[in-house]
């Protein structure tokens, strides 16, 4: 027989994770489509969840901390999160002559490479989710799609205007 208390911190983990991936998809949705190009909407999304992440301390350890050891649906939620931000990213092979020449994951490989750089700025500190990190993440997201100078111009490209 399960433990009511583990059962219950497990049932509590699940909806913060549901209810803040709903509200960071809902957010980043509209960041997205605000922007002018792909890059720049990809940019506004940055910022967007960055934003999102250091509101609230506790949701962002949940949904990135402890979202892995939860329960299956805790995991499936975060993936379904994983998986959106992967398809925003994927969209930059539009932005290719042939949609071809980046490789096929892509997209999947960059969404971890970002989750997992905000997984260990969570555990050093909120603090480490800075502006210069987005600056970082948006290097990695649009080097395969763009090319390494406008990877580059990332670096020094100030905060979307609309934040």
């Amino acid at each position: 027989m399960a433990d009511p208390d583990q059962q219950a911190e497990e049932d509590r983990l699940e909806r913060l994770v549901r209810a803040g991936t709903e509200e960071l998809l809902t957010r980043v949705g509209t960041a997205f489509a605000g922007g002018a190009d792909w890059a720049g909407g990809l940019r506004a999304t940055a910022y967007e969840l960055r934003d999102f992440l250091v509101e609230d301390e506790e949701r962002a350890r949940a949904m990135v901390l402890e979202a892995p050891r939860g329960n299956e649906a805790t995991r499936q939620v975060r993936e379904w999160g994983i998986e959106a931000l992967a398809a925003l990213i994927d969209l930059g092979r539009q932005e290719l002559d042939d949609a071809d020449a980046a490789p096929p994951h892509a997209a999947e490989i960059t969404a971890g490479a970002i989750l997992n750089r905000i997984h260990v700025g969570l555990e050093v500190g909120i603090e480490t989710l800075d502006e210069e990190m987005v600056r970082e993440l948006m290097f990695t997201a649009v080097l395969p799609y763009l090319g390494l100078k406008a990877a580059l111009a990332e670096l020094e490209r100030p905060r979307h205007p609309a934040g």
